[in-house]
């Protein structure tokens, strides 16, 4: 009872004058307990002296609270301080490892006892009843603060009133409890309620009776029904089992500890403190969605809101989330105004009390490993919900998770041959968890400066919406690291299908370690220059996995990756390209210009950057041109100080930047994309007078042709493969306008263009012997 004491006796609690204490008590227990608490400790007058109470389950959102006692008790002297207080129950010991037992999750909670129970725990261990009491306010300060809250209708209905007096109750014990337990079990409480009370909803359901014609009786009972579908209602128990099930994912084939910056870490707990935050993270698995949860629980953050699809929302997993902060969204809203209309005001709760949320910036898991279009559905509902509400100054922070091993690859490199995936299920779920078993080495954690939209743009202002997401979708390329993994497939694709020898590919990493170093370009811990020479148990890691082969039979020690293996390593490598693709573009455009002997090399390697940069704008994120050109002379000047005068002398001065350059990286980064565009047009090409194709036919023809070529040859690798790749490539066609019904003339310029792509297919082949070349002459 005295550290009881201790936690109660604070502040003005202690002022003379009336109060009413609000007992937040679920049973007889905790009510009589409380209440012994209290004439011992805090009774007006001294101990036995009779105090001025109201009980209510408060904690417990499932109860229907009767107000009208509380409604009555608070029509009296305005000067009154309201007192809430409540029982706080702890586990023993649970703060050193907050393991999860299996007896919490078969009898409940601890921390939530029944009253068997409650008196059981008293009986045996009075001290793990902590009595906390909560900041007091008077009634006339409650009723001001409702009146602000609550403008614009009735201001004399004490229902609303003591409902309002119940949520405010409810935070500031939460808050005292948040002091007790840690910041992790922040949680929003009687949210559904806080939305039917808001004036703003009122009045938006108002509207939308007027614009409908359905009476606003019909359209509550539907908001309700939402409303329990939509909202998540954590609570303590389900927010550890989900720790426990995010830690038992991440931990499975990866080693325990995640790799990320502290420094980084602080900034994002200062940043959510003061801001409404979002956290984006970029989507390459279903466990990278859980690294934000975990790390915020593991650091004691805040318990961040994830928006997931409806599709997970099965028996057992979905029922679990939810109450884990886990919010379900349906695929497909935009003709059910009254769904749109509660997660808008939903949304808006959320940001305004500061509850951060996260969810998958680009929709759906890449397929190829490299940053996918981000989608815009529910960002521009957050913006939309926050321009409503005139909330500012928010801030979204890129989350980037990476890994040395990925064990949902494979099924990527399935499906972009045409195989159909499968649908989640409970089955499938501890399927796949079964198959996270296998070692797959580390999971690196980083953040991007956030984007601060400090007053969200009109709900019309797509343009706006896009540079937003354009700008999130840059941060998260430059926070993504590169990795052992993701730097080895590169060098290895670049050379295929010659290997490499353990000297040439350190020296080849070695430089490109250096090179990024240079530009400020992320390294994950095993690439720095202390870590170079002890990444052999990462390599074991990836040649046990069937990734890479090592051969050590002969007189050096050989790597490569098999055939069959580049469509996965392609993955690995297109994880980081985006780091590459001013350096690539440079090389082949040097190329270019020293085939073409007839016009003045600059203007031919200017216009080959900007031809580069158009026919793969599908396929990266780039920045506008005059800030895109003075990224490629900032490269060129790092390369080659005197490049202007070799560009602008042509000649044998080509040759010479060219070796500057090296080693060369071009058809590493671009090779995949160029055989892929060439077989969509090679199919474009093959068209008769009169003919027209789909996206989707020329993909599923594409598929077909694609592995023929392969046999024959005429692409090098099944990486170039893919339904993503041959979409794009149509894209690209039909944006020159090359889709249409087949002409005579149509039928000219897809060839013309299929010629260009095979032409700088033979460019990017002479990049990699040179690029050979050298490696010969370095090493004989």
């Amino acid at each position: 009872m005295d550290e009881a004491k201790t936690i109660a006796n604070t502040g003005a609690l202690l002022a003379p004058g009336p109060k009413l204490f609000i007992i937040d008590a679920r049973n007889r227990v905790e009510r009589k307990y409380l209440l012994d608490w209290l004439h011992t400790s805090l009774a007006e007058g001294g101990p036995g002296e009779k105090i001025n109470w109201i009980s209510l389950p408060i904690s417990d959102e499932r109860a229907k609270l009767r107000l009208g006692p509380l409604a009555d008790r608070l029509n009296v002297d305005p000067e009154t301080l309201i007192v809430p207080v409540r029982i706080a129950w702890r586990i023993p010991n649970f703060e050193k490892n907050r393991a999860v037992k299996l007896r919490h999750v078969l009898m409940g909670d601890p921390r939530n006892p029944g009253s068997l129970r409650a008196r059981s725990i008293l009986i045996r261990n009075k001290r793990r009843a902590h009595c906390l009491t909560g900041q007091p306010a008077t009634i006339n300060e409650l009723r001001q603060r409702f009146a602000e809250l609550s403008s614009g209708y009735d201001q004399t209905d004490s229902s609303e009133f003591a409902a309002f007096v119940v949520r405010q109750a409810s935070l500031v014990l939460d808050i005292v409890e948040r002091g007790l337990r840690g910041r992790r079990y922040k949680v929003p409480r009687h949210v559904a309620d806080g939305l039917r009370s808001d004036a703003r909803f009122r009045d938006a359901m108002q509207q939308l009776s007027i614009d409908s014609g359905e009476s606003e009786a019909a359209l509550y009972n539907k908001a309700t029904k939402y409303m329990k579908e939509l909202i998540a209602r954590p609570s303590p128990l389900f927010i550890d089992m989900k720790a426990k099930l995010d830690r038992f994912m991440l931990s499975q084939g990866y080693e325990d500890d995640v790799v990320f910056d502290r420094k980084e870490l602080t900034r994002l707990r200062q940043t959510m403190r003061d801001h409404p935050t979002l956290l984006l993270f970029t989507h390459k698995t279903y466990i990278d969605g859980v690294t934000p949860t975990d790390l915020a629980y593991q650091n004691d953050l805040p318990l961040i809101h994830v928006f997931g699809g409806i599709n997970l929302d099965f028996f057992g997993l979905g029922f679990i989330l939810r109450r884990a902060g886990t919010i379900f969204i349906r695929r497909s809203f935009d003709n059910n105004p009254v769904y749109k209309l509660v997660l808008r005001h939903y949304v808006s709760y959320l940001l305004e009390k500061r509850f951060p949320m996260t969810w998958a910036f680009e929709g759906t898991r890449s397929r190829l490993g490299k940053l996918m279009p981000p989608r815009y559905g529910l960002l521009k509902y957050v913006m939309d919900s926050a321009h409503s509400n005139d909330i500012e100054n928010v801030h979204i922070i890129p989350v980037v998770t990476s890994f040395d091993l990925i064990r949902d690859v494979e099924e990527y490199a399935g499906e972009q041959t045409g195989r159909v995936k499968k649908p989640e299920s409970l089955s499938w779920f501890f399927g796949y968890l079964r198959s996270l078993r296998e070692p797959m080495g580390k999971v690196y954690v980083d953040f991007g400066e956030p984007v601060i939209v400090e007053k969200a743009p009109e709900p019309d202002d797509r343009i706006a919406l896009s540079k937003m997401a354009f700008e999130v979708a840059v941060q998260a390329n430059r926070a993504t690291p590169l990795t052992l993994t993701s730097l080895m497939c590169l060098c290895l694709l670049g050379t295929a299908p010659r290997a490499m020898t353990a000297d040439e590919l350190r020296a080849v990493m070695t430089f490109i370690v250096g090179w990024a170093r240079e530009r400020d370009i992320r390294l994950s811990g095993d690439l720095t220059e202390q870590n170079l020479d002890g990444i052999q148990s990462v390599v074991e890691t990836l040649v046990n996995n069937g990734l890479l082969v090592r051969y050590d039979q002969g007189s050096s020690l050989v790597y490569a990756i098999e055939p069959d293996q580049h469509p996965i390593a392609s993955y690995y490598r297109n994880s980081i390209i985006h780091h590459f693709l001013d350096k690539a573009i440079i090389e082949l455009s040097i190329l270019k210009a020293r085939e073409v002997q007839d016009r003045k090399a600059s203007e031919v390697f200017w216009e080959e950057t900007d031809r580069l940069r158009d026919l793969f704008k599908f396929e990266f994120f780039y920045p506008a041109k005059p800030e895109y050109r003075k990224n490629l002379k900032a490269e060129l000047a790092r390369s080659d100080p005197d490049w202007q005068a070799k560009l602008d002398e042509g000649g044998v001065m080509l040759k010479s930047l060219t070796n500057r350059m090296q080693p060369l990286i071009g058809h590493a980064v671009f090779l995949p994309f160029v055989e892929a565009y060439t077989v969509v047009l090679d199919i474009l090409s093959r068209l008769e007078l009169g003919e027209v194709i789909d996206k989707k036919a020329c993909v599923e023809a594409a598929l077909k042709e694609g592995r023929q070529a392969y046999l024959l040859r005429r692409i090098t690798s099944e990486a170039s493969i893919g339904k993503i790749l041959f979409e794009n490539g149509f894209r690209m066609a039909a944006g020159l306008g090359l889709t249409g019904e087949t002409t005579k003339e149509t039928i000219a310029e897809r060839k013309a263009l299929m010629r260009k792509f095979r032409a700088l297919s033979r460019r990017m082949e002479r990049s990699r012997l040179e690029l050979l070349a050298l490696a010969d002459k370095i090493f004989d």
